[in-house]
């Protein structure tokens, strides 16, 4: 945070670069897409596409796209909340009660639950005991006519987020894809994550970023199919650093200046 905030000192400037250069993409988008590790083996379309028409700037701390999280995810998430969860949660009065009901199996609660889901009750907010996700917001979000990118960056973090207050493994990157797949309408969904690289290797990955993200895959989408699964996996672009990004573009190094 603060100074070293990735999303002020590495989002924003990155991509409001990128998109002020081009701003259809097509002198770019490729070449950004090719830098992930995984790259080689993800399942990139083969038209690229340009992007849509007055592409907004999905990026910096007030800008960032906020995904709403799967009604399949949701509802799958008050069948199966557990009571150790709730107890850990810090819920309190009427959220708690509710709740410790949920994870009792009490049947009008639970159907309660599914009732306003179903209705489209679905954004997290004061009361609503039955939301049990908050929506995804990936650092940076680009889409065209056949893909829609979601990119996760780190700059000082020693790892990223495996897990929510109610799911112990929800992998961050893919749970931006999974999100992300309820508005693709049928385009690719692909996950890029930025990471910051080693002062004396900048180019090169940190080892601590090149476990596969496809470790939590499965326990990370409970509620989609296996074929759904296999097309986020085949999604994944894998890892790239922010100095690699910039050596490609031709931006400066650091995009932003840390204050002293």
């Amino acid at each position: 945070m603060g100074k070293s905030n990735s999303s002020t000192t590495r989002v924003a400037p990155v991509f409001e670069h990128l998109l002020n250069s081009d701003r259809c993409g097509a002198s770019w988008l490729e070449c950004l897409l090719r830098l992930g590790t995984r790259a080689d083996v993800a399942a990139i379309p083969k038209d690229f596409g340009v992007l849509v028409p007055h592409h907004p700037s999905w990026w910096g701390p007030k800008s960032e796209c906020r995904l709403t999280p799967p009604l399949k995810l949701l509802k799958w998430l008050v069948c199966n909340i557990s009571c150790e969860s709730v107890s850990k949660s810090g819920d309190k009065c009427e959220i708690l009660r509710k709740r410790q009901k949920l994870a009792c199996g009490d049947p009008e609660v639970l159907s309660e639950a599914l009732r306003r889901l179903e209705a489209g009750e679905t954004k997290s907010g004061r009361g609503r005991w039955w939301v049990l996700e908050g929506p995804s917001s990936p650092d940076a979000f680009l889409e065209t006519n056949t893909l829609v990118l979601v990119v996760e960056g780190k700059r000082t973090e020693k790892s990223i987020t495996t897990k929510t207050k109610w799911m112990g493994k929800r992998n961050q990157l893919i749970r931006h894809m999974d999100a992300a797949w309820e508005v693709a309408e049928g385009r690719a969904v692909l996950g890029l994550l930025l990471v910051e690289g080693k002062v004396n290797d900048p180019m090169s990955v940190p080892k601590k970023w090149l476990q596969a993200d496809t470790d939590l895959l499965v326990p990370s989408l409970p509620h989609r199919s296996g074929e759904v699964r296999q097309k986020i996996e085949n999604g994944i672009l894998g890892v790239a650093t922010w100095q690699r990004v910039c050596y490609e573009f031709n931006i400066t190094w650091p995009p932003v200046q840390d204050e002293v």
